[in-house]
């Protein structure tokens, strides 16, 4: 695969999964972000192989790859709120975790050691 295709096919993947974060579509993100780290994996082996030769990266394809790392940084701050997002829903779907440990708040008039089970007192 050419410097050109490959950096094309990681421009369209990193559309595709700004359109999956936006739609909130996990299947669909988790998809195209593998898509994405392996596109990106076959660019850098296509970059290596195209600088090895000691020729200069095209000017045009130095913008590209910096337009693509601002586009990266993007998607990592929209999956940081997205994750910030989904964990408030989840905080309004569970009861809040109560601070009171199992044992220790029993209603019972004998005293009791807090934190020690019931089972495991002396009968006496």
């Amino acid at each position: 695969m050419s410097l050109e295709e490959s950096l094309s096919a990681v421009e369209q993947l990193i559309d595709k999964v700004t359109a999956a974060l936006l739609a909130a579509d996990p299947q669909s993100l988790e998809q195209h972000s593998v898509a994405l780290r392996d596109a990106a994996a076959l660019f850098a082996r296509a970059l290596e192989q195209s600088t090895a030769h000691g020729a200069p990266l095209p000017a045009a394809v130095q913008k590209r790859v910096e337009a693509i790392g601002g586009m990266l940084a993007v998607q990592r701050d929209n999956l940081a709120r997205l994750s910030a997002v989904t964990d408030r829903q989840a905080a309004g779907l569970l009861p809040p975790s109560n601070a009171a440990s199992t044992y220790g708040d029993g209603l019972s008039t004998r005293a009791a050691k807090p934190g020690v089970a019931r089972i495991y007192r002396s009968a006496g």
